[in-house]
C-alpha cells in the first residue's frame, strides 16, 4: 500500500536533494531574510519558533516558516464550540536528536490517541482506523527520515541535517487535522510540510476535496486562480518567480493543483494552498501559499 504521506505530498524529499544545485550565495541570503521575516509573525504565536531557528541558522541554508492553518471549513466554522465527540490527541513518543560540528537532527515522531468522549463513549472502527493509518504513515516516514540522516552523517561528506516537529492546527467535535513541519539540509536545503485530516463525523480519512460538493471540479478553477495571482504577483514585484504557465521560459510550469493539495483556511474562513519549496517556484521563494478568491469557488463549496 502507498504510504499516505506520498498521497498528500506527491514529492519524495530524497528525489529533491539528489538532483539539486547547490544555492548561490545570492539565494542563500534571500532564503535567511525570507525566513527571518516569517520568524518574526510566527514567534508571536508559538515558542517552537526559536528552535527551529537556531536549527536553520546552523545549518545555514535552510529556511522553515511555519504559518497559522484551521483545516476545512466545517471546522473553521465550528472552532468556537467545545469538542463533545471523540477527542484525538497527539503525543510525541520518540525524540531523536543529533548534534555534532557538521551534522545536526532534532526530529520528534507523533502519534494519535483516541480516546472516547461522546454519550454512549462506544466504539469507533472508522476513526480507529483511521488512526492507526496515519500513526503506521508517520512512523514509516520518521524511520526513513532517520535512515536517510544516518546515512548522510555517516559518510560524513559536506554538511546535514534534519528538522521534524508537528502542531495539531485543529481540533473540534466536527474535524481534525494534524501538521508535520520538515526542513532537510543536504548541500542545499528543502523545506515541506505533511497534512492529515479526520471527519470526525465520518471518523475517516479526509482531503481537500471534502471541502467541495460531490463531484465538483475544484481543481480547475482552484488552479486557474492561482495561475492568475502567480502573473499578478510577477507584474508587481519582479524579485518573485513563480512557474505560471506550461510555456514559459523555464520550459515548464505550474498545471494544477493535487487533488489532495495543502490546504488550510485562513482567520476570514478562506482557503489557502498551500505548496513546498520546489513545487511551484524556485528554490529561494521557499514554502508558496495562495489564499483562493472567494468568488472561484463559491459555487461548488458545501
Amino acid at each position: 500500500m502507498a504510504r499516505l504521506y506520498e498521497m498528500c505530498n506527491d514529492i519524495d524529499s530524497e528525489d529533491l536533494l539528489k538532483d539539486r544545485e547547490e544555492l548561490t550565495e545570492g539565494e542563500k541570503d534571500k532564503m535567511m531574510k525570507n525566513f527571518e521575516a516569517g520568524k518574526k509573525k510566527f514567534s508571536k504565536r508559538n515558542k517552537r519558533a526559536g528552535k527551529i531557528a537556531g536549527f536553520v541558522a546552523a545549518a545555514a541554508v535552510a529556511a522553515l516558516v511555519i504559518v497559522p492553518n484551521t483545516s476545512a471549513k466545517a471546522a473553521y466554522a465550528m472552532s468556537q464550540i467545545p469538542i463533545l465527540g471523540d477527542v484525538i490527541r497527539a503525543v510525541t513518543i520518540r525524540e531523536y536528536n543529533y548534534d555534532s560540528e557538521r551534522f545536526q537532527a532534532e526530529i520528534k515522531e507523533v502519534q494519535l490517541e483516541v480516546n472516547k468522549n461522546g454519550e454512549d463513549g462506544g466504539e469507533n472502527p472508522e476513526m480507529d482506523q483511521s488512526v492507526a493509518t496515519i500513526n503506521e504513515d508517520i512512523d514509516e516516514m520518521t524511520n526513513r527520515l532517520i535512515e536517510q540522516f544516518e546515512e548522510q552523517a555517516a559518510a560524513g561528506e559536506s554538511y546535514g541535517g534534519i528538522y521534524m516537529d508537528h502542531e495539531v492546527v485543529t481540533d473540534t467535535d466536527k474535524w481534525f487535522t494534524l501538521k508535520i513541519d520538515v526542513a532537510e539540509v543536504a548541500g542545499s536545503g528543502s523545506q515541506y510540510q505533511y497534512y492529515y485530516h479526520i471527519d470526525k463525523t465520518t471518523g475517516e480519512i479526509a482531503s481537500l476535496k471534502d471541502l467541495f460538493k460531490e463531484g465538483a471540479d475544484y481543481v480547475t478553477p482552484v488552479s486557474e486562480n492561482i495561475r492568475k495571482q502567480m502573473k499578478e504577483r510577477m507584474a508587481q514585484d519582479e524579485n518573485l518567480t513563480y512557474w505560471a504557465d506550461e510555456d514559459s521560459e523555464f520550459g515548464f510550469g505550474f498545471e494544477h493543483i493535487k487533488e489532495d493539495q495543502n490546504f488550510y483556511l485562513n482567520h476570514k474562513g478562506q482557503l489557502v494552498i498551500c505548496f513546498d519549496e520546489y513545487e511551484v517556484a524556485p528554490g529561494y521563494m521557499g514554502l508558496v501559499e495562495f489564499v483562493i478568491e472567494d468568488e472561484a469557488v463559491a459555487d461548488i463549496l458545501k
